[in-house]
């Protein structure tokens, strides 16, 4: 950005008079780097978990205003990640909620992280000016965060790391809110607002987001949808033409676990199936965090659900910001066509048997839709989640067959007369053998690529076998 003299003149003045004067004059300020919002505290040696302060790496970057760091610096007994929730900043959302600008909200802050982490620095701070303890958000699950960054140098003096959620501001992808905790940086916060506003710049602009799809619905089948998922599992630089369309499909329900609803169809051979006896094809459909009606859940029910296609590294291609409400007559909103108990054979729900050898063979075949193994599995090792709410676990068949993964997102309950045992660790597994049902689906990972996996609905898909 071009900056006048009169800029260079009022660096030496007190931390109020560049946010206000300079947001006065025409030329544009680069309020990120040029002005006194800067880390005061060093970051070296700090742990994050005690000090409010410490150095990361970069483990995944969520949305405009969120994203999860591993610390450097941390004690035995604290968490492996922080999952920050960006201060002073309400960038337009991505994930479970499509709106104008979030996705390049999105892109700029990964863009910015990735770029840290592999060049230069990262650190993380509670919105504090002395060494204390972080506070979570309202969530009780994510930290207040302020997100330091030098994208060239590494190990970058704390005088020498910028404010990515000041940037974010700056470049018009985030309005400015509650910055009342750090009263000395609020009004550069607003004045870059301000700015923003003035260069029209982004979601700024008064003009629609051209990565935002502002049409109505495009009908299609889950078997056009499959066909695409399939060849990006095939070439991870494949662009899916579905990511970010808003679709409208019918399918029935196969499950639901995790917020996640499962939704099967069935196509012949004349409708694009590529076996003589047809194929199932499915999907997974992130409903949001808040309660659903029960009659879009239940197992067996046809139904029409409209939302948004998105596809990125961490989720995978699926479905969101459906509208699934009890009583509405708007386009949008998904709709029962057969209730379950009045299904016909023409929609009923296809659950797959085989043997896990089977199944491991069968790549994206039966892919989002419900198996049961014909085969007792042991489990023979696994991992928990960062946040411990779900746990993979390593399976193999009594020949010693590795078998697709088993991801259990619930806390699970061995025994059906027993509901205050509780399971929630992969070492409660290990040894144990099981009969195994469940949704059919795929993980990608950063390190190993794609791998399938089998995603119970609730226990009784996970039938511990004693021995």
């Amino acid at each position: 950005m071009s900056q006048s003299k009169l800029f260079g003149a009022l660096l030496s003045l007190s931390f109020f008079a560049p946010a206000l004067l300079l947001a006065s004059c025409n030329s544009e300020v680069d309020y990120v780097h040029d002005s006194n919002v800067k880390l005061s505290l060093d970051y070296k040696d700090k742990n994050f978990f005690e000090d409010g302060i410490g150095q990361v790496d970069l483990k995944y970057a969520i949305d405009g205003d969120t994203a999860h760091f591993e610390p450097l610096v941390r004690d035995d007994d604290d968490d492996n990640v922080i999952k920050s929730r960006f201060y002073g900043v309400d960038t337009p959302e991505s994930t479970g909620q499509i709106q104008p600008y979030g996705k390049g909200a999105a892109k700029f802050t990964a863009e910015k992280l990735k770029e840290a982490d592999e060049h230069g620095t990262i650190v993380v701070s509670a919105p504090i000016t002395s060494y204390s303890k972080p506070s979570f958000d309202s969530t009780g699950t994510r930290y207040l965060s302020l997100i330091w960054i030098n994208t060239e140098v590494e190990n970058a003096p704390f005088d020498q790391l910028y404010l990515l959620n000041l940037w974010l501001v700056q470049e018009g992808w985030s309005n400015v809110k509650g910055v009342n905790e750090m009263p000395d940086f609020a009004d550069t916060f607003y004045a870059a607002e301000e700015q923003a506003m003035k260069l029209k710049l982004n979601m700024f602009s008064g003009e629609d987001d051209p990565e935002f799809n502002y049409g109505g619905y495009q009908d299609v089948s889950l078997l056009q949808i499959k066909r695409e998922i399939e060849k990006s599992l095939a070439d991870p630089d494949y662009v899916n033409p579905y990511a970010g369309a808003k679709l409208r499909f019918k399918g029935t329900v196969a499950g639901f676990a995790d917020h996640i609803l499962y939704i099967q169809d069935y196509y012949s051979k004349e409708q694009g199936a590529n076996y003589d006896e047809g194929e199932w094809a499915g999907i997974n459909f992130f409903t949001g965090m808040s309660p659903i009606d029960s009659k879009f859940t239940k197992p067996g029910t046809y139904l029409e659900v409209c939302g948004t296609a998105t596809d990125s590294e961490l989720f995978g291609f699926q479905m969101t910001s459906g509208k699934f409400l009890s009583f509405s007559d708007d386009e949008d909103n998904a709709k029962v066509l057969i209730p379950a108990s009045e299904n016909t054979e023409d929609y009923a729900l296809k659950t797959f048997e085989m043997s896990g050898k089977e199944l491991s063979d069968s790549g994206t075949r039966y892919l989002y839709s419900p198996v049961t193994l014909t085969d007792t599995v042991t489990v023979t090792g696994g991992y928990d989640s960062d946040d411990g709410d779900s746990v993979t676990l390593y399976v193999q068949d009594e020949a010693g067959n590795r078998l697709p993964a088993i991801y259990v997102t619930f806390m699970y309950r061995p025994y059906a007369d027993d509901r205050l045992t509780v399971w929630n660790s992969f070492d409660d597994f290990v040894g144990k053998k099981f009969d195994v049902s469940g949704i059919y689906g795929y993980h990608i990972s950063q390190t190993s690529g794609v791998s399938y996996q089998i995603i119970p609905r609730n226990d009784a898909d996970l039938v511990l076998q004693e021995v």
